[in-house]
């Protein structure tokens, strides 16, 4: 292992290079960034005749676990309380309603015209059900798109929040096929609630005591940002001792910790943001390394009906119901945010659970998976100049409205 350890550091850093050099020059193109750092790990993953093989799924779920948690912190850490506040039931309801909804209408057909198990459906459909922070705010900054007030603020809140839900759902799933004699979905309800109670206090409790250390105790400029990472991980840690939800944990201790006051507060704002692209990097790459592309064909008539009725059917209509019928939103704000639902990295993370529990054919569901998140990237991602322009949600006074940080008023 010694003998192997340098070059497993060179690879590793020429990899994260070219990913980032590559992605800024496949930019210029329209390309996403985070799609052509999937691709590089894809193209070295598959033990073909001039790369290597890569296959430790277990390995891959708890990197990825950890860096989406840091992913979701610093999106929380960012963000603007009192920006968020009014439109936080839209972004609730979209972030749990709407993934119930979007998991059951992309689960029906498959059940239907694909004949998978109705346990096997309802999986997949949780597993491509989340929508994807660093996905979303990539394309529409790459695209320069100035959203109307409130757009943005509901896309940050879904996003930073629907991890959670859609983690559960796949998680209760993925038991449920494992031991079908034990499901019980008033058990789940009541799972559920345990778990996300369990997420918010404990992410509330650690961000105050983090809170009153970084008050109370004088640390150097340096340590504040050391002490965040080793907050994160404790609350990662605790969640997953106690059964918590740990993305919801996160969250909630980003948002805390980011609307409080505190010395050096900018300073820790910056590092978390270059931080969360070096977990966004290492996530896609990593996840690009475990897919094998070798099996792709295989799933690819699948794939692609499974990812038409989730962009055309099971997006637009949860979204419209979440927002139209239960928030009361407008039919042209509502139609331009089930259009721009972009996957990324959470349903190839979610995919590897059913593979770490040993589920039998849970190789499909990774590259079935894979398959969602391209299609998504390259159709939404390249049209959503055309589609704000189509539901007129862009800022007609550039200096108004803006993405990602938007002025909010209350009306």
């Amino acid at each position: 292992m010694e003998r192997y350890y340098p070059y497993i550091l060179l690879v590793s850093a020429l990899l994260v290079m070219i990913s980032i050099l590559a992605g800024r020059f496949f930019s210029r193109f329209g390309f996403s960034t985070l799609l052509v750092t999937l691709l590089t790990g894809i193209s070295f993953g598959n033990g073909g005749k001039f790369d290597f093989e890569y296959n430790y799924p277990g390995l891959t779920l708890h990197i990825s676990e950890i860096a989406l948690c840091f992913i979701i912190f610093a999106g929380g850490f960012e963000s603007r309380w009192n920006q968020l506040r009014p439109f936080w039931i839209q972004g609730i309801v979209l972030s749990t309603v709407g993934v119930l909804l979007t998991t059951l209408i992309v689960a029906i057909p498959v059940y239907y015209f694909l004949h998978w198990g109705f346990l096997e459906s309802l999986l997949i459909g949780s597993i491509v059900s989340a929508t994807d922070a660093a996905a979303v705010f990539s394309i529409l900054e790459s695209s320069k798109v100035r959203l109307k007030k409130g757009l943005s603020e509901i896309l940050q809140l879904e996003s930073g929040t629907n991890d959670p839900m859609a983690y559960f759902l796949t998680v209760s799933f993925t038991g449920f096929m494992l031991n079908p004699g034990q499901a019980s979905y008033d058990s789940m309800v009541f799972n559920f609630l345990f778990t996300m109670s369990v997420g918010f206090m404990s992410g509330y409790l650690v961000a105050m005591v983090v809170y009153w250390l970084i008050v109370n105790v004088r640390l150097k400029k340096g340590q504040n940002p050391v002490l965040l990472i080793a907050a994160v991980i404790l609350i990662y840690a605790i969640n997953n001792l106690v059964s918590g939800s740990a993305f919801l944990a996160v969250y909630v201790a980003g948002i805390y910790l980011g609307n409080k006051k505190w010395s050096n507060q900018q300073f820790n704002v910056h590092f978390f943001e270059g931080f969360s692209w070096l977990m966004e990097t290492i996530l896609f790459l990593i996840l690009g390394l475990q897919v094998n592309i070798f099996t792709l064909d295989d799933f690819l008539p699948e794939g692609l009906f499974i990812s038409a009725v989730l962009l055309f059917v099971a997006r637009p209509v949860a979204t419209h119901i979440s927002l139209i019928t239960l928030s009361g939103f407008s039919w042209s704000k509502a139609g331009f945010i089930s259009w721009i639902g972009l996957r990324g990295a959470t349903p190839l993370v979610f995919a590897l659970i059913p593979i770490v529990e040993h589920l039998p054919h849970a190789n499909k569901l990774l590259n079935i998976g894979l398959i969602c998140v391209v299609m998504s990237i390259l159709f939404q991602g390249t049209i959503i100049t055309r589609l704000a322009a189509l539901f007129r949600v862009q800022e007609d006074d550039p200096a108004a409205g803006s993405f990602p940080e938007q002025k909010i008023s209350v009306k």
